[in-house]
């Protein structure tokens, strides 16, 4: 039996900017690749995204959890996966729509970071492989903040104009012999999770996401030898 165990992963870059009343939301600032390309990885790459939150219109934040959804962990059977794997070390911000950069520990008016990285919460589901979101974000304050993100303390400094506030990794594991899957990388609220934006009065506030569009596919050569095997396989029948 041959194994195939390398895949490339056919990616494209939707950029979600928020829009609407609130415009309030997440971009993606940067993608990586530790492989020749981000547009297609090969098993083992890792691929690395820098994200920035953005509120232009002020709009006050009492609350605000951001994450990244719509893929899977690998496998440990042969069950189908998206084979993506979080990598420790992942950097977040230290403190999200302050009105004003503080370094001093007394700064408590900034919506107080629940993670020091990220960190992925599993699905409750005892099917292999599970659905999992990663936790960027978890803060709440009795203020509502409505700084512009460009005063915030993301995980490189002061975010600045041109900052980001979380800088998240995965790398490619593809062990399953399954078939092209087309993935959409969510990053920003998931209500799923409990990852939401609250405004005045509890409410939940608009929030536009970012969404990065990702297909697995086998390696060129793999795909080949499935078409010439099951050609063969014809002929046989015939």
């Amino acid at each position: 039996m041959i194994r195939f165990n390398k895949a490339i992963a056919a990616a494209a870059l939707l950029f979600a900017m928020p829009t609407g009343a609130s415009a309030l939301g997440i971009s993606i600032v940067n993608v990586s690749s530790t492989g020749a390309s981000t547009s297609f990885l090969q098993n083992g790459d890792t691929i690395t995204f820098d994200l920035r939150l953005d509120n232009p219109t002020n709009v006050p934040v009492f609350g605000l959890g951001v994450a990244v959804s719509g893929f899977d962990t690998p496998g440990t059977t042969n069950a189908i996966s998206s084979g993506l794997q979080l990598q420790a070390g992942g950097l977040v911000a230290a403190n999200a729509f302050s009105d004003g950069f503080d370094p001093e520990p007394s700064n408590t008016n900034s919506l107080p970071n629940f993670r020091t990285a990220p960190t992925n919460v599993w699905a409750l589901s005892l099917i292999n492989p599970q659905a999992v979101t990663t936790s960027l974000f978890n803060g709440v304050d009795t203020v509502g903040y409505s700084g512009d993100g460009t005063q915030d303390n993301g995980p490189l400094g002061q975010t600045g104009a041109n900052g980001i506030h979380f800088r998240v990794s995965y790398t490619l594991l593809v062990n399953n012999f399954g078939p092209t899957q087309n993935l959409n990388l969510v990053f920003g609220t998931d209500a799923a999770s409990g990852a939401v934006a609250i405004g005045a009065g509890g409410n939940e506030i608009p929030f536009s996401n970012a969404t990065y569009a990702l297909s697995v596919i086998p390696e060129p050569g793999t795909a080949l030898l499935m078409g010439l095997g099951l050609a063969a396989l014809a002929s046989r029948r015939r």
